[in-house]
């Protein structure tokens, strides 16, 4: 809990330029992250689509 007190105090004396750049920072973890997600779940995507193309195409 003292981690946390000394982080929150840490982040309410930083400078502006500094606050901007660990959001930027934040916004591109958030983003490779989620790149990350769409390439992993891309395969499992298509396989869907395509049974049910071929269900619809078969019926």
């Amino acid at each position: 809990m003292n981690y946390i007190n000394r982080l929150i105090v840490r982040v309410r004396e930083s400078k502006p330029g500094q606050t901007m750049t660990e959001y930027v920072l934040i916004i591109a973890a958030i983003a490779v992250a989620g790149y990350i997600a769409y390439k992993g779940l891309e395969g499992g995507i298509n396989t869907i689509i395509a049974n049910v193309t071929a269900t619809l195409t078969g019926a």
